[in-house]
């Protein structure tokens, strides 16, 4: 098989965004995104943190990949 596995799209928000528009950047093979997550991406003015808005099955736009997933502190919460 020589067909390629399309990666999925994580439609992302910056903090200061006051708009509804969002970035695409690629999920990298491996990695488990869910909305709500907040991701380190690689910007012009380097990494930086933002959160997922959505997740999209291809898109035209995106051309980089997440970085990773900012894990959660413990701050002594169970769910």
């Amino acid at each position: 098989m020589t067909e390629a596995t399309a990666l999925l799209v994580a439609a992302i928000k910056f903090k200061w965004q006051k708009d509804e528009k969002t970035y695409d950047y690629f999920i990298p093979a491996g990695l488990t995104v869910n909305v709500g997550d907040k991701v380190v991406v690689e910007t012009k003015r380097g990494e930086t943190t933002v959160e997922v808005v959505a997740i999209k099955a291809e898109s035209e736009m995106a051309q980089k990949k997440i970085v990773r997933i900012v894990e959660p502190e413990a701050e002594g919460e169970k769910a």
